[in-house]
């Protein structure tokens, strides 16, 4: 009888490839985006989509950017790498995995410059998803020098998602934004202003001009009188009826928390 051992193995190429495209919605990458601004103590940040001409063809442009904290080396080492979080310890965090940014892998181009203390780094990888499903792990190409300008970070994406845009114009966006993101968060409804003074600059593929948007999910206000509703809305005044309700106590799971 032989006896032998096996050692299991990753498959990083392939990893990196199940990784980028296991964000089933194409949007997953506005959220991670918006994500990682939060993280990065952002109070702007600026989402803008534009299809540009590239060799004849149109080509899906991503642009990203905030005034956070920037990303010194290590930090760019963790987003480009897989499982490698500079979150993974901060409770506060939203991100805290090293999966999130993998999500932009599924490009033909990513370039990121971002500023911190004192230093602009410049980190360039060209197709990206063709070199993983030829086997290899892309090469991050970065340069540095000497910032003139304070900290922050910018990534700009290049053929996105095969370059499917369906779900990229303006009102698609701003929902998804307002319903899945942080940016559209409840805490104001509860009192908390940590984040009131965050904004966003958004932009779709089919507008013109940027859209500021201010953090926190809109709530409609209490209705005005029902009856008044029927007198103007008719048989749709239901569909128009709001109110809010405020109970305040103990969650029954979880007593330690009070509300």
């Amino acid at each position: 009888m032989n006896e032998f051992t096996i050692t299991p193995k990753v498959d990083a190429a392939r990893e990196f490839i199940e990784i980028s495209k296991d964000f089933s919605n194409p949007l997953d990458l506005v959220r991670e985006a918006i994500s990682n601004a939060f993280d990065a103590n952002a109070t702007e940040i600026k989402l803008i989509f534009n299809a540009v001409k590239l060799y004849g063809e149109n080509v899906l442009k991503i642009e990203i950017s905030d005034n956070g904290v920037g990303m010194n080396q290590n930090g760019l080492q963790s987003f480009f790498d897989l499982g490698n979080s500079m979150n993974r310890d901060n409770s506060a965090a939203i991100g805290e995995k090293g999966h999130g940014t993998k999500v932009y892998f599924n490009s033909a181009g990513i370039s990121v410059t971002t500023v911190k203390d004192g230093i602009e780094y410049t980190a360039t990888l060209d197709q990206p998803l063709k070199s993983l499903h030829d086997g290899t792990i892309p090469i991050v190409k970065v340069f540095s020098k000497k910032a003139t300008y304070g900290n922050g970070t910018k990534i700009v994406i290049l053929g996105y998602n095969n370059n499917r845009c369906d779900q990229f114009s303006h009102s698609m966006l701003k929902d998804h934004i307002m319903w899945f993101t942080k940016m559209g968060s409840i805490e104001k409804e509860f009192g908390i202003s940590t984040h009131n003074d965050v904004k966003l600059i958004l932009k779709g593929l089919d507008r013109d001009d940027p859209e500021e948007i201010t953090f926190g999910h809109y709530f409609p206000g209490d209705s005005k009188n029902f009856n008044k509703l029927f007198d103007e809305y008719f048989t749709d005044a239901p569909h128009y009826y709001c109110k809010k309700y405020i109970k305040k106590g103990t969650l029954p799971n979880f007593p330690f928390i009070v509300n």
